[in-house]
């Protein structure tokens, strides 16, 4: 019952008549198999850590020397914040003129973690809780003006709100004190008829949808032994709309459940309509993510389409296949391929993380229950009605920490589930699927969803919530009920940008494609390969000679001039080998190092990247073998190679025209291990000339699971250095963009990160500091009717669906031919430089356009891009720190 209790702890307050300002509390990743997120899956949820306060205090034990007084109070606001008080919070975007009155200052409160909670409706037990937000930036201008005004759909659906209902709180007191949670659950349960019947209790603290009549209201109830129990409640205040986020998404939650949808995680699905894929024994559920929020267009439901893929083979199953293929290691084997999946059992369709796998138990083992021992065959057969068929099979541990209580909120109680292998099934796509293009390509016709279908899912949603009778009670005793029909927006679409190289210049055109003149154009800028060596396996002769054969072929369209290289074939397809040809070929005039492999393995990259990287700092390239065995695409293939090699040499291949002077435009992201079995890096990457086009790039090694930055002084002071040793004169401006924020992290991000550049920019140098969200449930559609596209690349929404009390607007950038395309969310924290939206939205798009590994846009800034092909490389492979000589070269594209 934790959730209902995390959800009551939000109201907590240790002043009742402050006024808290917005929290941030629920957004849900999208699905991992849907066609245009990333494979990685990664989630974010609006919920604060729950050890954000700690957080916050070692964080700013390392902010010193903060500048007072600039911008908009920043060093103000630390030190405001650093005395437990909030600042007021900032203008609200509903105002006509985007001025209002600020709030009157509010302490930062925490919630309780877990009290015991009461309630007529079953709640999930895992709802997280944030706190409230300290309010962000927000000017005067917040919507943009410029470019074409289009009509646009999105899937976000309307609540209404009877104002006659509310979340009203009143506090509950016992005479004499009753100490037992569950009797003062009892005692007021007595009386529910007289105050409507749905409430949520924590024991001390009730919410009611209604306001009772008279300001104190008195029960009595009568013990065991006839003893009077007087129970008074008393009404303290309405909650206003946004301190209610949570407990709206809790009821939507019961409405899934009401609908018979299962969850995993925080999305839902649907069990009884699953589409199989019979040769793999695999199943995908169809389903639903769902959030509710307060939007500049009121308060709304975003729900979109998502899937779950489920294997038809038990855990029993691979567990057996396992130890066929490997006898002798079956035990480690085992763990390695099971500890850290998530599995589902059938009974009762909840979900579990294995944790480990205990060999010394099995189904014959005994547990303690509180009317005795039992085998887990005899629990099963009494309890689910299922017959355990191998008793000698091993148990998987699932471990689920819970929170004890409010006063020993650090203290974890850890839960222990053991599990039976052959009732349990994997969920997720695994290595082996994702190896098997054609299993991919099947999956991917179920769930790459077009945008007429995700309209007709979304209409379908809507008919089943309005249609259950259950499902809108459930609504209707908070006062709310759902629209009928999903949100429309207007949009704008920004201009055609025009693409600059050496010798011509070429529009993007409306889908924001240049391909063909990338391939045949000179480069903007060429660095000629005078000095590189070329490493082989004997055996890959063929695909050598062919490699430096249409080279020659494609250099001269690039205006580029290649010597021949020093070709070194070796006798061993071994690590040690290329280790060694490495080493001894590799000098000080070496300007790149082309590796062709037989195969692709992980560990001969690595240890590549490696020497190349960090131990004999030169750009490189490594070459599987297997891409060049075809004649017709090997052009193709070395055309893209080329022009990769040139961006890690020093050139660049396009621009786009930024017209700003003296900006240094910077970009950030993480990358985190998904074994958690080493460090966390964070890439920093900033530009050094005014064209955009060569970028300073340098990573820090983090601890485990680390978002937040904290070497972001030194990269970003090593930065300012390079950018001043090749203009002569430091930036006056400075814009950031930051990826792999959740709306959680916001807060730290500004509170924390922000203040470390203003500790090396100093006064001098004015910051603008926006984050960037690409994992988000947001979908826009343009048409209508059963005729519904993707917008197209450039389409900015600022309005609507944004969030209330923030500076935020939607970018598609991409042409997406499969599928439903992603737009990227920008949060700005900072804009000190006063751009404006117009400004900051046209470069977002602009800076699409500049990474040089795709001819076209990409879904974020190529100062992202770039940050997170660094981030990914040092962390997936290097994973060191990289020679210093590499730092403005593109070295790892």
């Amino acid at each position: 019952m934790s959730g209902r209790g995390n959800f009551l702890s939000l109201f907590k307050k240790k002043d009742e008549a402050s006024v808290t300002s917005d929290g941030s509390c629920d957004h849900s990743k999208d699905s991992g198999l849907d066609a245009d997120q990333s494979a990685s899956s990664g989630e974010y949820r609006r919920v604060a850590r729950d050890n954000v306060v700690s957080e916050l205090s070692t964080a700013f034990q390392n902010v010193v020397n903060v500048s007072i007084g600039r911008g908009l109070g920043r060093g103000n606001f630390l030190q405001s914040f650093l005395a437990g008080v909030q600042p007021a919070a900032g203008i609200n975007k509903s105002t006509p003129e985007g001025i209002g009155n600020d709030e009157p200052s509010t302490k930062l409160e925490i919630s309780m973690q877990n009290p015991t909670l009461d309630d007529n409706q079953n709640t999930t037990a895992n709802e997280k809780i944030c706190i409230p937000s300290p309010g962000f930036f927000l000017p005067n201008e917040i919507y943009g003006i410029k470019g074409n005004q289009i009509n646009l759909s999105s899937n976000y659906i309307c609540l209404n709100s009877d104002p006659g209902k509310g979340v009203y709180l009143y506090e509950v007191r016992f005479n004499p004190n009753v100490d037992s949670m569950h009797l003062r659950i009892k005692y007021l349960n007595e009386h529910r008829d007289q105050f409507g019947g749905t409430k949520t209790f924590d024991g001390s603290t009730l919410f009611l949808p209604i306001l009772l009549q008279k300001e104190l209201t008195t029960f009595v109830s009568k013990t065991a032994d006839n003893t009077e129990i007087e129970i008074r409640l008393l009404f303290k205040k309405k909650e206003s709309l946004k301190n209610c986020i949570q407990l709206y998404n809790i009821l939507f939650d019961r409405i899934m459940r009401t609908l018979n949808f299962v969850k995993f995680d925080r999305k839902h699905f649907d069990p009884t309509q699953p589409k199989v894929i019979p040769v793999a024994k695999l199943e995908v559920w169809p389903g639903y993510v769902t959030a509710v929020d307060e939007y500049d267009g009121g308060l709304m439901l975003c729900c979109d389409v998502s899937h779950r893929l489920l294997s038809q083979k038990t855990v029993m199953e691979m567990l057996i296949e396992i130890y066929q293929h490997n006898k002798n290691h079956y035990q480690e084997q085992a763990r390695k391929s099971l500890v850290g999946t998530i599995v589902i059992t059938r009974y009762n369709n909840r979900t579990y993380r294995i944790d480990d796998i205990c060999f010394s138990e099995n189904p014959q083992s005994k547990f303690e229950t509180r009317t005795g021992s039992y085998s887990y065959i005899e629990y099963y057969k009494a309890h689910h009605n299922i017959n355990i068929k191998d008793s000698k099979q091993p148990l998987l541990i699932s471990v689920k920490q819970h929170r004890k209580n409010e006063t020993a909120s650090k203290v974890d109680d850890e839960i222990r589930y053991c599990l039976i292998p052959e009732l349990c099934y994997l969920t997720g796509i695994h290595d082996e699927v994702r190896a098997d293009k054609k299993l991919m390509r099947d999956i991917a016709t179920i769930t790459r969803v077009s945008p007429n279908q995700r309209i007709i899912a979304l209409e379908k949603y809507i008919k089943n919530v309005t249609g259950n009778e259950e499902a809108k009670q459930i609504l209707a005793n908070w006062g709310l009920s759902l629209a009928t029909n999903n949100a429309n927006v207007v949009g704008r679409k920004l201009g055609d940008e025009q693409i600059y190289f050496a010798k011509k210049t070429v529009s993007s055109g409306p889908n924001a494609d240049f391909n063909r003149d990338a391939t045949n154009s000179e480069l903007l800028d060429v660095v000629h390969m005078e000095n590189w060596v070329l490493i082989h396996h004997k055996n890959d002769l063929r695909a050598a000679k062919s490699f430096m054969q249409h080279m020659d072929q494609c250099c001269a369209s690039f205006g580029m001039r290649i010597n021949k290289p020093k070709v070194l074939a070796l006798n061993q397809d071994r690590v040690d080998s290329y280790v060694d040809a490495l080493r001894r070929n590799i000098s000080g005039q070496t300007q790149i190092v082309v590796c062709i492999c037989s195969s692709s393995r992980d560990d001969r990259y690595s240890a590549i990247k490696k020497i190349c990287c960090a131990e004999l700092p030169v750009a490189s390239q490594v070459i599987n073998a297997r891409t060049l065995f075809n004649d017709s695409k090997n052009r193709s293939i070395v055309q893209k190679i080329l022009l990769q090699m040139n961006c890690k040499l020093g050139g660049s291949l396009w621009s786009v025209k930024i017209p700003f002077q003296k900006v240094m435009i910077c970009g950030i992201d993480s990358y985190h291990d998904p074994g958690q079995k080493s460090n966390s890096v964070a890439a920093f990457i900033a530009s050094l000339n005014e064209s955009y086009t060569h970028w300073y790039s340098k990573a820090v090694v983090q601890t485990k699971r680390e978002e937040l930055v904290n070497g972001l002084t030194s990269a970003f002071e090593c930065a300012l250095q390079s950018y001043k040793r090749r203009n002569g004169f430091l930036p006056d401006s400075v814009i950031i963009y930051r990826d792999g924020v959740g709306d959680g992290q916001l807060n730290l991000c500004s509170l924390y990160e922000i203040p470390q550049f203003e500790t090396i920019s100093g006064k001098d140098v004015k910051i603008t500091f926006i984050v960037v969200q690409k994992r988000i449930n947001t979908r826009l559609f343009t048409g209508s009717g059963n005729n519904y596209a993707n917008p197209m690349p450039g389409t900015v929404v600022d309005k609507v669906i944004t969030r209330l009390q923030m500076y935020d607007f939607f970018l598609v950038s991409q042409m997406v031919r499969q599928g439903t395309v992603s737009p990227t969310h920008f949060i700005v924290l900072r804009d000190d430089s006063n751009y404006g939206p117009d400004i900051i939205q046209k470069l977002s798009y602009k800076l699409c356009f500049l990474y040089y590994n795709w001819p076209g846009t990409v879904r974020i800034p190529a100062c992202c891009m770039y940050a997170h092909k660094m981030a990914y490389l040092i962390g997936q492979s290097v994973q060191r720190d990289t020679s210093a000589n590499l730092a403005e070269r593109l070295f790892y594209l």
